[in-house]
């Protein structure tokens, strides 16, 4: 498997956890904007949706071979 099978699922995943929690990011960072709160959540977060989701919930968590793969936008933050 060289590309992701259950991409839906995850951004349907990935969705569902930002609106239930961008009210509150929005607050907490003084985030007017909600697209704004949006980017900063995903920069924030991004790689630990990712993660939980490729490592603990993914169907084929044990066979694929994209999961491991850096999140550059992680990774690259402090370059």
């Amino acid at each position: 498997m060289n590309n992701c099978e259950h991409l839906c699922e995850f951004l349907n995943a990935e969705i569902e956890v930002i609106s239930k929690h961008i009210a509150n990011h929005k607050w907490f960072n003084h985030i007017g904007d909600e697209d704004e709160g949006i980017i900063d959540f995903i920069q924030k977060y991004g790689w630990l949706m990712r993660e939980m989701y490729c490592n603990y919930i993914c169907p084929d968590k044990d066979k694929c071979k994209i999961k491991n793969i850096p999140n550059t936008i992680r990774d690259n933050k402090n370059e």
